[in-house]
């Protein structure tokens, strides 16, 4: 039994493709080499499948045949107590501590807020001027998800921390992130030591929040305060550090991926006359006020969203690490070895999804999918908390601004794929006018 699939070899050159377009990266490397490969990864060789089996393999093992993948590389960047970079125990204690406030009643108690969101942006809008789709997803996302998160009701607050949450992502570098080198202060004046200085600027902040929740006898139901009172099983309370950290993660991932995926649906739907057509009529046909459980329900809206999830995963690859050794499509993995997924070669392969280039949601009304063969927030032990969220998210702002405002295309140029430091979305702007 071999140890290793073939692969490319030349892992700068590699890296180098996939941070210029990782979408075709990936995609040649799975036509050249089959549906289990060696790749060259920023954190060492991994062992990358699209099979739905190999997906399988890799999502029913016992959680603790895994470490999460980078681990030492993130932690000094996204913080030692970041849920994503946790494993065995202390990852299922922070998983089950944050689960509650991204899902059922506590989730849908925002619904509203989203819906006002959408609408106070895309009111600002001109017609016959060209639309900022995906900076005004950004925008939402931000705003929803710093009310929803740290309960930022007052316009000056939420401003300031929008301020520092944006210098924080400008700052971040896929190449820093990736290659410890490149983490040199230089006096001061490097890349590295901005980032830095962003992240203690913006921690002082949170910093503030928690000290003046932690003092405020007020009841609130914003996801702070939710974790403020959590516990975990032997009583304890999340500690500062832990509560930071899981804030900055919450803000600046969350709202990241939700405004790509958000400028994806706009571009796909406006694209296609067919299904923005179905769409509206279908948002439309609900009645006055706007009911989110009544939006969330909408089968053609969510075959949409999951048809975007499929096209343009956030995340096209995700990866662990063995801490024991691994059969994988054949392969003997040993411990120690990197495992990856790709999410994209799944979501493209033509024996699951005919004419996987097309963008067609009935798709999603014809059959289902399995866990192992439609995986866009990933999966097992380690998929993404806020999934249900951001779903959520995205059918409340495509049905409150579809329902009311009639936008056009402007130009067919081609939307390039940028990496935005661990996940991928638009490079530059969705070309759409308001009608």
């Amino acid at each position: 039994m071999n140890r290793l699939p073939p692969g490319p070899g030349n892992n700068l050159l590699v890296s180098l493709k996939y941070l210029r377009d990782p979408y075709a990266t990936l995609l040649e490397t799975a036509r050249r080499y089959g549906d289990t490969f060696a790749w060259p990864g920023f954190a060492g060789k991994m062992v990358v499948t699209g099979h739905p089996e190999g997906v399988r393999t890799l999502f029913t093992a016992n959680p603790d045949t895994y470490l999460a993948l980078g681990a030492e590389l993130l932690a000094p960047i996204l913080g030692e107590s970041n849920l994503i970079l946790l494993s065995g125990e202390r990852h299922r204690a922070m998983r089950k501590l944050q689960l509650p406030p991204f899902h059922g009643a506590r989730m849908r108690a925002y619904g509203q807020l989203m819906l006002d969101v959408a609408r106070e942006h895309a009111a600002r809008w001109t017609r016959g001027r060209p639309i900022p789709v995906h900076r005004t997803m950004q925008e939402i996302s931000l705003q929803v998800i710093l009310e929803a998160v740290l309960g930022l009701r007052e316009p000056a607050e939420r401003e300031s921390f929008k301020a520092q949450v944006l210098s924080v992502i400008a700052a971040l570098k896929p190449s820093f992130m990736f290659i410890k080198a490149l983490r040199r202060p230089l006096l001061g004046l490097s890349a590295w030591a901005h980032f830095q200085r962003k992240r203690a600027e913006i921690t002082a902040l949170f910093a503030d929040v928690v000290r003046a929740r932690r003092a405020s006898a007020e009841p609130r139901e914003d996801i702070l305060s939710l974790l403020l009172s959590a516990r975990y099983d032997d009583g304890r309370a999340l500690t500062d550090d832990e509560l930071l950290t899981q804030m900055l993660n919450l803000i600046v991932a969350g709202h990241e991926t939700t405004a790509s995926s958000l400028a994806w649906a706009f571009q796909l739907i406006h694209r296609d006359p067919a299904v923005k057509a179905r769409l509206v009529e279908e948002v439309r046909g609900l009645p006055e006020p706007l009911d989110p459980e009544a939006v969330s329900r909408l089968p053609y809206l969510e075959a949409v969203c999951s048809e975007v999830l499929r096209l343009n995963p956030v995340a096209p690859i995700i990866g662990r690490t063995l801490r024991e050794g691994l059969t994988l499509r054949g392969y003997e993995l040993p411990p120690g070895m990197d495992v990856g997924i790709s999410i994209l070669q799944v979501h493209r392969s033509p024996g699951l999804y005919p004419e996987p280039e097309r963008f067609r949601p009935e798709r999603f009304l014809e059959r289902s999918y399995s866990p192992f063969e439609y995986l866009p927030f990933g999966g097992g032990a380690r998929r993404c908390i806020g999934a249900a969220f951001a779903l959520y998210e995205m059918k409340l702002v495509l049905a409150a601004i579809l329902r009311k405002y009639d936008l056009l295309p402007a130009g067919d140029a081609p939307v390039r794929v940028a990496v935005r430091n661990t996940t991928v979305g638009p490079r530059g702007e969705i070309g759409l006018l308001l009608a």
